[in-house]
């Protein structure tokens, strides 16, 4: 009455697990290591020294209408 179990194929539990270790590997051996900063006194960058004034354009950039606001 009992039916026999039908058995699957061996491979996907021998290659599942071996790409699996490989693919950790590879992209463990991949990963970008970013080196250490060298300058940690970088320049501040240009604040204008009101509020009420406009901070200068950047060459080639278009200068921001008077009555928009700035962006906060």
């Amino acid at each position: 009455m009992s039916e026999t179990e039908k058995k699957g194929s061996p491979w996907p539990w021998i290659l599942v697990p071996v790409a699996a270790f490989t693919l950790f590997f590879v992209l463990r051996e991949c990963q970008h290591r970013l080196p250490p900063a060298t300058n940690t006194t970088a320049p501040a960058s240009t604040v204008p020294a009101f509020p009420d004034t406009p901070a200068p354009a950047a060459e080639g950039a278009a200068a921001a209408a008077p009555d928009t606001p700035a962006p906060q």
